[in-house]
């Protein structure tokens, strides 16, 4: 029995020293992009039990049945040896949902021996959630995961069937999340052959993007098309439509070019007739083009500019907030202090930051390449007052008017420059459509040779 306590205390100790050993550490975040957290969530353990069997000493003498002690060590013995049922493991958190759709859960329960064998349910493979518009457990119905708010829910609850679920839905959005803007359910498409239901190749290698799933299904499409049209033997204007042994030989004339299709656009295929942006034939562009070309680039370039612009902002925001950690280091402020710069003010407002990089000051900022002290009269404070790592800051601890400065302005600058680069990008597509147009127009009249007479 001495042994038996010695043993045990020893367990306890060796948990307490493993629960001292476990530790947590924080982490710092960096100091650009938002740090993106991420949580592991362990399963619980099963419980475990274990039987022993305590044997009788050989050397000691027997007792007599009807003795106490001989009463109370059988009375040990048999509960000692008695072997105990494990128990169900009990359910866990929820895990983070990575499959799209949800399988029926496993039987993770444990049956125990003997008479406990009785006591297991299929309640106990039952998650109840709540989950779903209705609020009701995972009950072995399919389920699908929102991809805005992750939560999930049954098929039948929003009408979507499993087969549809995971072959069709691209990125599904619950009916509480849906905007009809940003968040929607997208579908894929469909293959074009008639009745099936299966998606589309058209996400993959360029060589093998169809609007079939399958090659199979393109073949019997064109098979449709080809038996859609009238033979030359039963139809008593062959010359004036397309027959099917017409229609064969477009296909055949073009098979060994990467397999059938109709032919090249009619027109808009001339080599060589732009250069940088610029037609290198005359007659190519009209008075009204070239006036659209013109407009739309110099737009262009004042976009670009103010993207010039707005990477300088970023440059500014970052140097004062290493100002800050320069401060900090140098034990003047502590992690708690704002070190806002007041020359932040002017930080996505375009006109008002161009002005001051003109300035003496953003011009010598800029060359220097780092947020130097502003001088002692722009702040109004004395040149022999105060430290020049904290001059011109908020030295206010957990400062509630520039709470998360860094992260607000950095936010909002790059959102300009998204917006601005996607205004460019929409001139320059226009322009290609319109350079598109004007070469259709240019070969098609070189091949009509029209032509137009001026009556006076």
């Amino acid at each position: 029995m001495a042994d038996s306590e010695d043993n045990a205390s020893d367990g306890v100790q060796d948990v307490a020293m493993a629960d001292a050993d476990l530790s947590t550490e924080p982490t710092n975040g960096p100091q650009g992009d938002a740090a993106i957290l991420r949580s592991v969530e362990q399963p619980n353990s099963a419980h475990t039990s274990f039987s022993f069997e305590i044997k009788p000493d050989p050397d000691a003498g027997r007792l007599p049945a009807s003795s106490p002690a001989a009463s109370t060590t059988s009375k040990m013995a048999k509960s000692a040896t008695k072997k105990k049922g494990t128990a169900a493991t009990k359910k866990g958190p929820k895990k983070p949902k990575s499959a799209k759709s949800k399988a029926p859960k496993k039987d993770n329960s444990t049956v125990a021996d003997g008479d406990d064998n009785d006591n297991s349910s299929s309640d106990d493979e039952i998650d109840n959630g709540p989950y779903c518009l209705c609020r009701g457990p995972d009950d072995h119905r399919w389920m699908i995961s929102c991809d805005a708010c992750e939560d999930w829910f049954h098929g039948e609850c929003v009408n979507i069937k499993k087969e549809l679920g995971e072959k069709l839905i691209e990125r599904f959005v619950c009916p509480n999340c849906t905007d009809g803007k940003l968040n929607y359910t997208k579908y894929k498409k469909t293959c074009s052959l008639a009745g099936c239901t299966n998606p589309a190749r058209l996400y993959g290698k360029k060589e093998t993007r169809s609007v079939f799933c399958c090659n199979e299904h393109c073949d019997a499409w064109w098979v449709s098309m080809v038996v859609s049209l009238p033979t030359k033997a039963a139809s008593r204007k062959a010359l004036e439509v397309l027959t099917q042994e017409d229609f064969m030989g477009l296909l055949t004339s073009t098979a060994d070019r990467g397999g059938w299709k109709l032919g090249d656009k009619p027109f808009g295929n001339i080599q060589g007739l732009w250069v940088n942006g610029l037609p290198t034939q005359p007659g190519v562009l009209s008075d009204e083009d070239q006036a659209f070309l013109q407009n739309s680039a110099a737009e262009r370039l004042a976009l670009g500019n103010e993207i010039v612009v707005y990477k300088k902002m970023m440059q500014l925001i970052d140097w004062a907030n290493q100002r800050r950690q320069a401060a900090i280091e140098a034990k003047e402020f502590t992690k708690d202090s704002c070190g806002y710069d007041y020359r932040l003010d002017v930080v996505s407002v375009r006109h008002a930051f161009a002005a001051w990089l003109d300035s003496a000051e953003g011009q010598a900022t800029f060359t220097a390449g780092k947020l130097e002290a502003p001088p002692a009269e722009a702040t109004g404070e004395d040149s022999g007052s105060g430290s020049l790592a904290t001059r011109g800051m908020c030295e206010k601890k957990r400062c509630k008017a520039h709470n998360g400065w860094y992260k607000i302005l950095t936010t909002a600058v790059r959102n300009q420059v998204k917006e601005t680069t996607t205004a460019a990008a929409d001139k320059l597509e226009a322009e290609e459509v319109l350079r598109q147009a004007a070469e259709n127009r240019f070969e098609r009249q070189q091949l009509e040779n029209n032509w137009v007479q001026v009556i006076q």
